[in-house]
């Protein structure tokens, strides 16, 4: 079902002009499930460092 999700979104992107598509995940096991549709849906991971800090 994600599968088609995605691909359903994607070519709604594509009809209203949109080029890319981003999406984001954590990197966690949690995670996993996620990112393995993702890669299945054909998107390549970036290595993506991201900074925070609390105050």
């Amino acid at each position: 079902m994600a599968t088609a999700l995605i691909g359903t979104a994607m070519d709604e992107a594509r009809s209203r002009g949109c080029t890319r598509i981003e999406v984001w995940t954590g990197g966690d096991p949690g995670h996993e499930p996620a990112r393995r549709t993702y890669d299945k849906a054909g998107f390549t991971a970036l290595p993506v460092i991201h900074y925070y800090r609390e105050l």
